[in-house]
């Protein structure tokens, strides 16, 4: 019911469309009519894998303290990850990264900690309704653990469609019978058939996430442009 109300949005929306385009919808060359219409269509998609990084940072003056310190952390969010169904096979510790602030040229205000120290334990998992329950409810800081959200793409969470060129095949099929369906109604209107498709755009696509709580699925939507000969 759910995708039978978003086709026939797309439908009121090609045909608002095609009101404004009515003037130059329609082409005569030479003896040859055609029409040119839009052709939208959309499915959702969900992930077949999250890939998740838990980064956490650490600084102090210390090496060994400061390496006590991250084990520590660590121990408490693989504890963690496990009490809630990821499996050791699920995620791995990456080696820890240590910068030392009074060497490092690039930062021009010396903090009191000499040492920081970046951890990530990387989560990869296929269940990915079950790791995305985890990290929306993000309790880390009940255990007093400050996960750490940066600009690096490296640490961004991903997810993995499977399959995808073939959703996208059959979506674009899908779009070009709409936009048949939307050049038969323009040609009613002025009595004349649609014949056989003349040509057809390169298809654009486009993810969009329409459910907050659901970052997982996405709704992804293609458009094209298609050109039907007139009779």
């Amino acid at each position: 019911m759910r995708g039978w109300k978003w086709e026939a949005f797309y439908i009121a929306i090609g045909l608002i469309v095609l009101g404004y385009l009515v003037k130059g919808g329609v082409t005569s060359k030479s003896k040859e009519r055609v029409v040119t219409v839009q052709g939208i269509a959309e499915t959702e998609v969900v992930a077949q894998k999250i890939v998740w990084p838990i980064l956490y940072k650490e600084a102090g003056n210390d090496l060994s303290y400061l390496q006590y310190t991250v084990m520590t952390k660590s121990k408490l969010i693989t504890d963690f990850l496990k009490a809630n169904g990821v499996t050791t096979d699920e995620f791995g510790i990456m080696p820890v990264e240590i910068s030392d602030t009074q060497t490092d040229k690039q930062i021009a205000n010396r903090p009191y900690q000499r040492y920081i120290a970046t951890s990530v334990i990387l989560v990869t998992s296929t269940d990915v309704e079950k790791v995305y329950k985890i990290l929306s409810e993000n309790t880390f800081w009940k255990q007093n653990i400050a996960v750490v959200n940066d600009d690096d793409p490296q640490h961004e969470i991903t997810y993995e469609y499977a399959d995808i060129h073939s959703v996208k095949a059959k979506l674009v099929e899908k779009a070009i019978k709409n936009a048949r369906s939307f050049a038969e109604q323009l040609a009613n209107s002025s009595d004349s058939k649609v014949e056989k498709l003349k040509s057809v755009s390169q298809a654009q696509f486009s993810f969009v996430s329409k459910d907050a709580n659901a970052l997982y699925k996405k709704t992804l939507q293609v458009e094209l442009t298609t050109n039907y000969y007139l009779k």
